[in-house]
C-alpha cells in the first residue's frame, strides 16, 4: 500500500486548494453578474442597450446630474431623441468575464450648441454598474 501522506502529496494539496477555490469563486461571480433576474432580459444589441440605458437614466439619475447647469434627466433623454448620432454602445468583457456595456448618450440642441453627454456602464442584463460622467460636451 502506498503512503498517501507523503510530502509531495501534501504540498500539492496545499498549493492546489486555493487555486481551485479562487477559480470557483471567479466562475460563480461571472455567472451571477451575467445571469438575469426574473423580468429582465439579456441585452442583445447596441440598440437594445441604448434603450435600456435611456430608461434606467430617467428612473435613477445620479446626484451629479441634478446640478443647476445640467437640467433634469427626463429633459436630457427627450432632447436625445431630437439629436442625430445621439448614442453609442460598446460591449466589453472584463477581466472577471463579466459582460459590460459602455453606453454614451449625446445631446445637442439649439439652446445648447455644444451639447451634453452622459456615460453609463450596464451589466449584461441592464443593471447600472456606474454613472461615470455627466458633462457639457466641448
Amino acid at each position: 500500500m502506498r503512503k498517501f501522506f507523503r510530502v509531495r502529496n501534501l504540498f500539492l494539496l496545499l498549493v492546489s486548494a486555493p487555486v481551485v477555490l479562487f477559480v470557483g469563486f471567479g466562475v460563480g461571480f461571472a455567472y451571477r453578474k451575467n445571469s438575469c433576474a426574473p423580468g429582465d432580459h439579456v441585452l442583445q444589441s447596441e440598440a437594445d442597450a441604448i434603450e435600456v440605458a435611456k430608461r434606467k437614466f430617467v428612473e435613477k439619475p445620479s446626484v451629479r446630474f441634478h446640478s443647476g447647469d445640467f437640467g433634469s434627466a427626463s429633459a436630457f433623454v427627450d432632447a436625445i431623441s431630437e439629436t442625430e448620432n445621439c448614442c453609442s454602445a460598446v460591449r466589453n468583457v472584463n477581466f472577471a468575464f463579466v459582460v459590460v456595456w459602455d453606453v454614451q448618450l449625446y445631446e445637442r440642441t439649439a439652446a445648447r450648441p455644444n451639447g451634453r453627454a452622459a456615460r453609463l456602464f450596464l451589466s449584461n442584463c441592464g443593471t447600472v454598474f456606474d454613472y461615470d460622467s455627466y458633462t457639457d460636451a466641448e
